[in-house]
């Protein structure tokens, strides 16, 4: 159920985003992230879900795949929706609630699927470098950044088997929600913390040292990325001027 769902499954193939710098794109990602969040013009959501749909397109990656990646926050959004109603907010923020959610999960979606996770490490390190000057260890930083990204399929695949021995036990998933959640989120963490001591203890097993100088050739720089770049900034500049 959950396995389809493809947010942090590298995906190659020979699309614009498999091309463009990595570090372009946690940018661009990032500046994408502040601009949803702060945008509340439904007609901007609009023009913001187009440009997705876009990269969808450029991306090359079959569009049922990014809606199987929106079924993770599917009980999300019909929650965000109730406690909305049950708030009285108005229905066109409600929307807009709602559209934030899913624009930021299209995009992660674009971001991890044209992303290996030795371009999201080095790209980190290079990003945050600049912290070495108040003597933080940027490469363990930006291995956590990454194994972030990396623990998300692990989470749902944890998700997905809990939820099976759920169903084995003969109870409804659906008249009893709010119990399967409880069920779910334990269960769930346990399970994450064992896979990921496993993976630290594989780690040192095959003394993987974060701290060596190992050097990973990132993409070159390219007019592309300048354009994507400037895109996000102008986009980001038209916010700041609607909240004045």
């Amino acid at each position: 159920m959950l396995n389809d769902i493809m947010i942090s499954k590298y995906t190659l193939t020979n699309s614009l985003f498999h091309k463009l710098n990595t570090i372009n794109k946690i940018i661009s990602f990032t500046l994408f992230t502040i601009i949803t969040v702060n945008l509340n013009s439904l007609y901007m959501h609009i023009l913001l879900l187009f440009i997705l749909l876009l990269f969808i397109l450029i991306s090359k990656i079959p569009f049922i795949e990014y809606l199987k990646s929106l079924k993770l926050v599917f009980y999300l959004l019909i929650g965000i929706f109730i406690i909305n109603l049950v708030l009285k907010v108005e229905l066109i923020d409600n929307i807009i609630n709602i559209l934030k959610v899913i624009e930021i999960v299209i995009y992660t979606t674009i971001l991890t699927i044209s992303t290996s996770e030795k371009e999201f490490l080095y790209s980190f390190i290079k990003i945050l470098k600049p912290l070495e000057k108040f003597k933080i260890n940027v490469k363990s930083l930006s291995l956590i950044f990454t194994m972030t990204i990396r623990f998300i399929p692990t989470i749902i695949d944890t998700i997905n088997h809990v939820i099976k021995n759920i169903k084995s036990k003969g109870i409804n998933i659906k008249k009893h929600k709010i119990l399967i959640l409880k069920m779910i989120i334990l269960p769930t963490f346990n399970l994450t913390l064992k896979r990921a001591d496993n993976i630290s203890e594989s780690m040192e097993v095959r003394l993987y040292d974060i701290n060596s100088n190992c050097t990973y050739n990132l993409i070159k720089w390219k007019k592309i990325d300048t354009v994507i770049l400037l895109m996000h900034i102008i986009l980001l500049l038209e916010v700041i001027l609607c909240a004045i």
